[in-house]
């Protein structure tokens, strides 16, 4: 399989965990000599080094820092706080971790993947089937997102998210399958989960949230014109657009 656009899909080695990757980092760091306070190498040598993906790092770096090994400064680079931490670790041997849930969170790159399959068809089916009380909640989350932007110097991400929450549920609730439903209302969730939580934080900013708006306003004019093509158009560029923003370049 080719990798698609902004690299949303494509195969990668489902044998390590996020959690594995993290040991492996760990020991990669220990081999290098790393010592407290220094700088590591850029994201892109460190994926070369462990011969990994990009976004199998970052979550392996977010791992590492929610343990208070690393420090990631957004445009500056990736730090190590712990040298001790590392070292006693390094030589340990990679634990039989659940590859598929762990209590820091599904593989943030999974989630997006399953939304991208599951959200894209969604969509399509809400341009077709969407009643008009759904479309007036569908549009006033929109007009919710816009508004929040504008105090989130005040208010923080909370008010967006949940705003976006609501975007997301109110489509998959034209479906009238439950399952569904919750399938997608906990893979939205686990944008709170810790490392779902920690990615977000680190890398959402007003940029962002302003590109979200206009991408949900996208779908929004889709479902609207009875469009299932442009709907789930809209929402597989909103969905790839969203996973290259976490993927952006720390420093």
């Amino acid at each position: 399989m080719e990798k698609a656009a902004d690299g949303l899909i494509h195969v990668v080695d489902r044998t390590r965990g996020y959690m594995q990757v993290a040991d492996a980092l760990r020991r990669e760091i220990r081999r290098m000599g790393i010592t407290g306070g220094a700088r590591l190498p850029s994201e892109r040598e460190l994926a070369q080094q462990l011969k990994i993906s990009r976004p199998s790092l970052r979550e392996a770096l977010i791992v590492l820092e929610l343990r208070g090994e690393i420090e990631i400064r957004v445009g500056s680079g990736i730090y190590l706080k712990q040298a001790g931490a590392a070292e006693d670790d390094a030589d340990a041997p990679a634990a039989d971790v659940d590859h598929d849930v762990s209590p820091m969170g599904h593989s943030p790159q999974d989630v997006n993947q399953l939304r991208y399959f599951l959200e894209g068809g969604v969509a399509a089916h809400a341009a077709r089937f969407i009643t008009r009380e759904q479309l007036k909640t569908l549009g006033a989350s929109v007009e919710a997102m816009r508004r929040a932007v504008g105090t989130r110097d005040r208010t923080g991400d909370e008010p967006l998210a949940n705003a976006d929450r609501l975007f997301h549920v109110t489509l998959s609730s034209t479906t009238r399958n439950r399952l569904l439903i919750q399938t997608l209302e906990e893979l939205f969730d686990q944008r709170y989960t810790p490392i779902g939580g920690s990615m977000h934080r680190l890398f959402d900013n007003e940029s962002v949230w302003l590109d979200a708006v206009g991408e949900h306003q996208e779908i929004y004019e889709a479902v609207a014109a009875g469009d299932p093509l442009q709907a789930q158009a809209a929402m597989y560029r909103h969905l790839v657009r969203a996973h290259a923003r976490l993927m952006a370049m720390i420093g």
